[in-house]
């Protein structure tokens, strides 16, 4: 009786756990839908709900949403009042919200639209935000040679860097005799320059240095604290608990400040965050630089740097002083990010040595000593090949191989464009005839691709 008992109650656990990933791959499926679709038209500066449990608490004297949580897909919060939101993932729905908002570069004040996933279990904490100098007035470099801003008024001074024709910067005030204006260039830096090489409004500029000179002009969520879920994905094609930043790929880094690290971003990360533990960057696309200490790593696509992090003698969270160096991350656990909700095209970049071998140090071909019977081998030309997502030649390029690197192919297939495709991995081909091959390749296995 037993031995008959047993395989059907395996059978009947095999179909309740497939339905329950059923419903969480639909669950998945239905956040991004409500994300691209509702808010679609999100305005910056506002925070964008795609699933019910979404909660914003609100600055003292803020106007408030009722009852401080979301009810439709698109409700929006204004990013401004807010010192507090968070996504859940209450009753295995995958709370999901959006942030699109303005960002300063790190080394100028042309602010671009940055924006900010959150899925799972996350809480961002926006801390109160220095109150940056009255009385700011625009002005533009306009001398055709552009401008030196330095560190006094006077041109024996250091110049700090120069400024060119029509770069913008926020005047702060002027010398007695209205000759220098000390202007901030960036977020976090002032600097004078002479009256005659720009125009604006000067003749408003006190001469006298105003209440919180210096302060840093952030603007919302380019300085905050946040918290998330580790490793709790509700079904296998979810991903873990976690936000996704993203800034313009190919403009200017922005800056920001996230638990007390200091980051440049251009393109887009994954985050995931524990208060004494520690956080964790993933690179998808473009590069990051990370400061810590007044030490900066530059980590690019396809690696994630570990942080730890402590709690400081004023309760804030911060970094300690040591963090492993950038590794390569598991490219498949990022797949299941849904990079498709953000406002920018991106793709999860891969550290292609995690596939591929590195050339030999002789320089020789990698192939040259293989026999018919070796397990089968390709390797690159002198101009390399595209590492891409699918066999198409319109996938993106995730990564590339080099001249004379090497590979282990694990299948084949016909790809979008009728020629055939290596597979290196999930989600990682290259096409076959980008590249040589030798030892027993009619052994690899050939398959249907589906996309």
């Amino acid at each position: 009786m037993w031995r008959m008992l047993i395989p059907l109650i395996f059978i009947l656990f095999a179909a309740s756990a497939s339905a329950q990933d059923d419903q969480c791959n639909a669950a998945v499926n239905a956040v991004r839908s409500k994300i691209l679709t509702h808010c679609a038209e999100q305005v910056t500066g506002t925070l964008c709900f795609g699933n019910p449990t979404v909660a914003v608490m609100n600055k003292p004297g803020a106007q408030t949403i009722a009852g401080n949580r979301f009810s439709r897909p698109g409700d929006v919060a204004d990013l401004g009042s807010a010192k507090l939101f968070s996504t859940s993932s209450e009753a295995r729905t995958w709370g999901a919200a959006r942030a699109v908002f303005h960002a300063f570069p790190a080394d100028s004040l042309a602010a671009e639209i940055s924006n900010l996933l959150l899925i799972g279990d996350v809480a961002i904490f926006v801390p109160p935000i220095v109150q940056a100098p009255a009385g700011l007035v625009e002005v533009e470099v306009t001398a055709s040679q552009g401008a030196n801003l330095r560190t006094e008024p006077s041109t024996d001074s250091r110049v700090i860097r120069p400024a060119a024709q029509r770069a913008r910067l926020w005047a702060l005030r002027r010398t007695e005799d209205g000759d220098w204006i000390q202007a901030y260039f960036n977020p976090v830096q002032l600097a004078w320059v002479s009256q005659s090489l720009v125009a604006g409004a000067v003749d408003q500029l006190d001469t006298a240095s105003p209440a919180n000179a210096g302060a840093p002009l952030w603007l919302t969520l380019q300085a905050f604290d946040f918290g998330s879920g580790l490793d709790d994905a509700p079904c296998e094609s979810a991903p873990d608990s976690g936000i996704i930043l993203q800034t313009p790929k190919y403009a200017a880094p922005r800056h920001f400040v996230i638990n007390g690290v200091r980051l440049r971003l251009s393109g887009t990360v994954y985050m995931q965050a524990i208060a004494r533990v520690g956080m964790w960057i993933y690179v998808l696309d473009g590069e990051a630089q990370i400061t810590i200490a007044d030490v900066t790593t530059a980590i690019a696509g396809g690696a994630y740097i570990r942080i730890p992090l402590v709690i400081d003698a004023d309760g804030k969270i911060a970094p300690a002083d040591a963090s492993a160096p950038p590794a390569a991350y598991d490219y498949h656990r990022m797949l299941k990010l849904p990079l498709d909700a953000l406002l920018y095209p991106t793709r999860v970049g891969l550290d292609p040595y995690t596939v591929i071998t590195r050339r030999p140090s002789s320089g020789d071909s990698p192939l040259i000593d293989l026999t018919p019977d070796a397990p089968c081998k390709i390797s690159t030309g002198t101009f390399g090949a595209r590492i891409r997502s699918r066999p198409d030649p319109d996938a993106p390029v995730i990564a590339l191989m080099g001249y004379h690197e090497s590979a282990v192919p694990l299948a084949r297939a016909i790809g979008a464009d009728n020629l055939p495709w290596w597979k290196l991995g999930e989600s990682i081909w290259i096409r076959i005839d980008a590249t040589g091959y030798a030892g027993n390749c009619s052994a690899i296995p050939l398959i249907r691709y589906q996309n």
